[in-house]
């Protein structure tokens, strides 16, 4: 796609009386263009040699962010851009209209269907991010055992700093939606398999921020689960943060996506301190049942915080079971490789020390421990304008040793 840089909707889109005299290519260019500044990417979340069934918003080249930022303020650009796609939609049946000619006309009907699903998805986008400095993204996520993929959509509000610490759960970060793509992607190496579906599993997620991985954990036993479960026990997905500010946009965002509920899985969201867990009173609910499944994306910003998640995953992840069929409690961690927090990645290998051989449980009257049984690396491309960028991330599975 080629753009004009930093040229208003006002200015680059052609008049909406008109839009149907253009082509299916040229449109779905315009509206790309309109996802660059109101649904814009998150960086370094495209595997390299891996090829990705996810989408979340990535264009083809990157802007400057801070004149992005003003384009996207503009009131006036951005009610012209939703009358635009309104106009877009409104004109479908003459953009499905398919060319005389049998070669050009092949598909043109099954495109234009695409074409109008993107303007769509994108104008509920551009008309529900109408308060100053809120982001609103789209996120889809294909998984082998769903026929459809699951559709998140969040929410991003304005970082604060608050008694020096930046509320950084505000954002949307790749490690979370290359955590979710992962999870959805191979969902019995999470311990997401169907048996384990049926067994009512808790899973807790620290950090939880805009609530991302636990939306997409919730939306996929949604659809995997039926009223056929009924008298079984029902998933339970927590997502935790600490900050107030985050922990009111992590609500939002799952009353966005649930606004109902769900009738067979149990989300929400609560707050919780790290360092206060081992030192405070008997837990109340949710607190109060240990989890099969902890998971955490991007949630070490300070050495000190890999000791506090350790001692918090101690004890709230359940203890290994030696009953045939219960799952293997585990804690899947995800980092990017940031060159300004070698320290904080050095601290996660020194209190998750690497498990001696195989763990297969826990023998009578071992005290047991939190290693790290498994890592693996991901490189993925930065997605910035320079080409060559990467951005590393490591993927810990820790359990019991």
């Amino acid at each position: 796609m080629t753009v004009a840089p930093l040229v208003s909707p006002s200015a680059r889109l052609p008049p909406i009386r008109r839009i149907h005299e253009h082509s299916i290519e040229s449109l779905e260019n315009l509206v790309d263009y309109l996802r660059t500044i109101y649904n814009p990417p998150l960086r370094g979340i495209r595997r390299i040699n891996q090829p990705s069934k996810a989408k979340a918003t990535t264009p083809s080249h990157r802007r400057g962010d801070e004149d992005l930022a003003l384009l996207r303020a503009d009131e006036f650009e951005r009610a012209y851009a939703i009358r635009w796609l309104t106009g877009l939609i409104a004109q479908a049946s003459l953009i499905q209209a398919a060319p005389m000619d049998d070669e050009e006309g092949y598909g043109h009907e099954d495109k234009a269907d695409v074409l109008i699903h993107k303007a769509a998805s994108l104008l509920a986008v551009c008309a529900g991010a109408a308060a100053a400095g809120t982001l609103t993204r789209r996120f889809s996520f294909g998984s082998p055992l769903l026929d459809l993929p699951v559709e998140v959509q969040l929410t991003d509000i304005p970082i604060s700093v608050e008694s020096d610490a930046a509320t950084v759960g505000a954002h949307t970060w790749g490690s979370a939606f290359l955590l979710s793509e992962m999870l959805m992607e191979t969902p019995a190496r999470f311990g997401l398999s169907e048996d384990a579906s049926l067994s009512g599993p808790r899973i807790l997620e620290l950090g939880a921020g805009t609530g991302l991985v636990s939306l997409t954990v919730a939306k996929f036993f949604s659809a995997r689960l039926t009223s056929t479960r009924a008298g079984l026990a029902k998933p339970t997905v927590i997502a935790t943060d600490y900050h107030p500010a985050v922990l009111d946009n992590l609500a939002q965002n799952i009353k966005a996506n649930f606004p109902e509920g769900d009738a067979h899985v149990l989300l929400s969201s609560h707050a919780l301190d790290w360092s206060t867990v081992t030192n405070a009173p008997p837990p109340a609910p949710p607190f109060d049942k240990p989890f099969d499944i902890v998971i955490g994306a991007d949630i070490v910003y300070e050495p000190i915080h890999a000791s506090w998640i350790r001692d918090c995953v101690s004890a709230l992840l359940r203890r290994p079971d030696p009953v045939e069929g219960h799952s293997t409690p585990v804690f899947h961690l995800l980092i990017p490789l940031r060159p300004t927090h070698v320290s904080e990645s050095r601290a996660i290998d020194e209190v998750f020390p690497r498990a001696r051989g195989t763990v297969i449980g826990i023998e009578p009257g071992t005290a047991p421990k939190l290693c790290t049984l498994d890592v693996d690396t991901i490189i993925c491309e930065a997605g910035d304008a320079k080409p060559g960028v990467e951005v590393e991330y490591v993927h810990y599975t820790i359990g019991w040793a």
